[in-house]
């Protein structure tokens, strides 16, 4: 399946918050799920993105009939108790339920790719990742091959910011917001 990782923008906030639906389960047995609060925050989110340009980092990925195929959202200036290091918190990271679980996985690993590559360029030393799904195993163990420290449900990443990717998304034209 072709698909095409970009920016999110307030165009896809529906499709997103659908995606969010079919996989809420994940997060209603804990949280009273309330899709305006997450409508709001996506919203938001974009808002961000659109304007400054590393607060937020939303991506969506998408098939060649223009699906949505998955999302990530990551937020920025974030700290943790211990140092004055900026720390990058994955907030998202949902892909559609109804793909192959080899499409999925891949998505995933994906995703991972963009989050570092959002913190190279952003220079953020710190990536953080958790999860609350109820099978993490599979999640927590892609998160260790890529170089993450996992603790409990935790993932911590120390960011190689001596690399400098050129550009966030392999697709041959990217625009960035902000600019």
């Amino acid at each position: 399946m072709n698909y095409t990782w970009k920016y999110a923008t307030p165009a896809d906030s529906e499709d997103i918050m659908n995606l969010n639906l079919l996989v809420k389960f994940e997060v209603d047995t804990i949280f009273n799920f309330n899709p305006n609060v997450l409508s709001h925050h996506i919203v938001s989110a974009l808002v961000n993105q659109f304007y400054t340009g590393k607060t937020d980092f939303v991506a969506v990925a998408r098939d060649d009939n223009n699906k949505l195929l998955a999302y990530t959202w990551v937020k920025t200036g974030e700290h943790s108790m211990w140092s004055t290091e900026e720390v990058a918190s994955v907030r998202m990271a949902h892909v559609d339920p109804n793909l192959s679980v080899r499409l999925r996985v891949n998505l995933i690993d994906e995703m991972m790719e963009l989050w570092e590559r959002f913190c190279q360029i952003h220079s953020i030393p710190i990536l953080h990742s958790n999860t609350l799904r109820k099978e993490q195993q599979v999640f927590l163990k892609m998160h260790q091959r890529r170089g993450f420290i996992v603790r409990g449900s935790a993932a911590y990443k120390k960011v190689n910011l001596l690399y400098m990717p050129t550009r966030l998304f392999d697709n041959p034209t990217q625009a960035t917001p902000a600019d």
